[in-house]
């Protein structure tokens, strides 16, 4: 198998062959609850049923995000930016909702309401709460309602797209307020961005039933922007260390080795419900340390097939709960899961080379500013659905 050195789209293979790793975990928890795959209870456990794993990708979004349009956003103006936003997330999203329908249209035919209840969380008013849930996921805002019944029903996973879409509005602000700071003054402003998201979550966790306060704590994209804000002072941090011109292998490997350290830990101790929380910062350290990798340490993260997935993490993000109802109602249980998820896998490979890519140059090429020309984005980081109940399994509202 060959291995590359090279930057992929700009930046180090590592970054974009973890976001598949990160991705399948999740794929592997949700066929685990859908009864398609036997996955070990303790693998669940170690990566909390895929939920903490969206910290890894809304901290690697803002890395990305800052790595790529830093100059741009500084000088000039953000049309381009919101466009190829727009370019990268929405086709997928509305691709992905057609194939949720077919499985959702089957159970109204059929007046399924135990998968209603057991997929959807829905129990009554199921043509109210699917137009209502639709048009949020349509319009990318369901992580705003703190609800079962909107937040689970068509295609779970989508909620956190309504927490990336969040983020991506208030960037192009956040960059240039912290490029006004310097030096400690930022590192101080990261800091308290992250303390006062876990205010928020005590808070919410205090003051509300657990019905509602984990939906907030878990899904709600003001609890969620501290782990955004993260990823930019990893690659402002980053960027400062290119510009300095010394050798930077030796920090990146301290850097992998302290947080995989650390992040293994928290994962067998778990000392928090919300464990996404206190692996936010590693999970920027960890970032940052592969981005000052000069060459590989572990030749698997630079493999070109692995490359490849982590390309096309996002579409299997998107499409693979709603693939999981389809081959659920075709028969397929935990002794032959296998088979649609290599499905699934291939089918996102084919998905992002043939639907994902060709619709976001066109978008671009027809919405963007030609006077400032059409930088090439690398595919940045995509969520993971951050929590249980915007998922497979969910029975309660």
């Amino acid at each position: 198998m060959q291995a590359t050195t090279k930057p992929a789209n700009g930046i180090v293979p590592a970054l974009t062959s973890i976001r598949f790793l990160a991705a399948l975990t999740v794929v592997l928890s949700h066929y685990r609850e859908l009864d398609l795959l036997n996955v070990p209870a303790s693998f669940f456990a170690f990566v909390d049923g895929g939920r903490s794993a969206v910290s890894l990708f809304f901290v690697l979004s803002g890395f990305i995000l800052t790595y790529t349009y830093r100059q741009e956003l500084a000088t000039g103006s953000a049309q381009n930016y919101y466009v190829a936003r727009l370019a990268r997330i929405y086709p997928n999203v509305l691709f992905a909702l057609s194939i949720a329908l077919l499985a959702t249209t089957w159970l109204l035919i059929t007046h399924n309401d135990a998968l209603f209840l057991k997929w959807f969380a829905l129990k009554s008013s199921i043509y109210l709460s699917l137009a209502a849930s639709l048009v949020c996921q349509v319009l990318l805002i369901g992580a705003w309602f703190p609800f079962a019944a909107i937040q689970s029903p068509w295609n779970g996973p989508a909620l956190s797209v309504s927490c990336e879409a969040f983020f991506y509005i208030l960037f192009p602000f956040i960059l240039r307020c912290l490029l006004r700071v310097r030096g400690s003054t930022l590192a101080v402003a990261i800091a308290g961005s992250w303390l006062a998201e876990g205010l928020m979550i005590a808070l919410f966790l205090y003051a509300l039933p657990p019905s509602r306060s984990y939906f907030l704590a878990e899904a709600f994209p003001p609890c969620r922007i501290a782990e955004f804000i993260l990823g930019i002072g990893a690659a402002l941090a980053f960027q400062v260390w290119q510009t300095r011109g010394a050798a930077t292998h030796a920090k990146g490997i301290v850097l992998v080795s302290a947080s995989v350290g650390v992040l293994v830990m928290l994962a067998l101790w778990q000392p928090l419900t919300n464990l996404f929380y206190l692996q936010g910062p590693f999970f920027a350290s960890l970032i940052l340390g592969l981005a000052l990798l000069e060459r590989p340490v572990l030749g698997l993260l630079n493999q070109r097939w692995l490359v490849r997935l982590g390309e096309a993490s996002y579409a299997l993000f998107l499409i693979h709960v709603p693939l999981a109802y389809l081959a659920w109602l075709m028969g397929f249980r935990a002794s032959n899961g296998w088979m649609p998820l290599a499905v699934t896998l291939i089918f996102s490979v084919v998905m992002f080379r043939n639907f994902e890519e060709p619709m976001r140059r066109h978008i671009r090429a027809r919405f963007s500013n030609p006077a400032r020309g059409l930088e090439r984005v690398p595919p940045e980081a995509l969520p993971v659905e951050p929590t249980a109940t915007a998922g497979p399994g969910v029975q309660t509202n």
